[in-house]
């Protein structure tokens, strides 16, 4: 393997966490001491998986069409090249959800855009185009 390809099927890149998962995740009817602690493994373990490819030893190229959401970011701002399509958008929808972007992106979409651009992003949860993306850098 000389490099790895990451993209969706379909018509889109990532369309965000399902959400029926992170009701089952977050509604636990178990004690709130055990319940928080299985949504701390299932963050981390998420978090795990998107800085394996951040750390992978082969160069990591995403190829993104469609829609890029949620966790998506995550896994793009872990690449190492990022390519999209002309109808690509992107969307740091995590906000809308009353939740926060801490699989990496809050992390990684800074070196990627800038300081500003990435807390607008965050904040908001608003679109922006692939041409918008390669403006940011």
């Amino acid at each position: 393997v000389s490099v790895i390809v990451l993209s969706g099927t379909g018509d889109h890149f990532c369309s965000g966490i399902d959400i029926k998962n992170l009701k089952s995740i977050t509604n636990d009817s178990g004690d709130r001491g055990r319940s928080g602690e299985r949504l701390r493994r299932d963050i981390k373990s998420l978090q795990d998986a998107i800085t394996a490819i951040e750390r992978c030893r082969k160069p990591v190229i995403a190829a993104i069409k469609g829609a890029c959401i949620g966790g998506g970011i995550d896994i793009v701002t872990a690449c190492d090249i990022r390519y999209c399509s002309e109808d690509v958008f992107f969307s740091v929808k995590e906000v809308d959800l009353g939740i926060t972007a801490d699989l990496g992106t809050l992390q990684r979409l800074p070196g990627i855009v800038g300081f500003g651009n990435a807390m607008e992003l965050a904040l908001t949860g608003r679109r922006f185009s692939g041409q918008e993306a390669k403006e940011f850098g």
